[in-house]
């Protein structure tokens, strides 16, 4: 009965630890917004990766104002090159990513293309550039013609 007692006890314990690791905020919930990009050397190749100040995982999108229009300016250019043909999500189905403006501003067209990128890659689609978009995605290299994964 003692050891029956005990391995409950264990089994309790577990649990509780178990529901402790599994209380993490969802990825990209604390994460910085994108403030700028960092050339990265990824086998040779030099490709441009929004960051914030000290780390590779920040974020952008429709609710995360991004203060500097160039970084979006950026993403889009990368989005319009390496994914070019893809169509870009709904309400937009009938439009390619390489129709949409690099103008700075992260908005439904940017977020449809994203979705669309995040759905091809098999990502998270939910129209937030984070970590794991990051992950996921190619970026327009230094030589502005190729694309390289992270």
């Amino acid at each position: 009965m003692k050891w029956l007692l005990r391995k409950s006890a264990i089994g309790l314990a577990m649990a509780a630890v178990g529901a402790v690791t599994f209380a993490v905020p969802a990825a990209g919930a604390d994460l910085a917004t994108c403030s700028g990009f960092t050339s990265m050397n990824r086998g040779g190749h030099i490709i441009h990766v929004p960051t914030v100040k000290g780390s590779s995982s920040c974020q952008m999108g429709r609710d995360y104002a991004v203060a500097d229009k160039k970084v979006v300016h950026r993403f889009q250019l990368g989005l319009k090159s390496c994914y070019a043909k893809l169509n870009l999500a709904s309400p937009y189905s009938d439009e390619k990513i390489e129709s949409i403006d690099a103008d700075g501003s992260f908005g439904p067209r940017t977020e449809a293309a994203l979705k669309a990128v995040q759905r091809h890659t098999g990502a998270d689609v939910d129209g937030i550039y984070g970590p794991n978009t990051r992950d996921h995605i190619k970026f327009l290299a230094a030589d502005g013609r190729n694309c390289y994964a992270y």
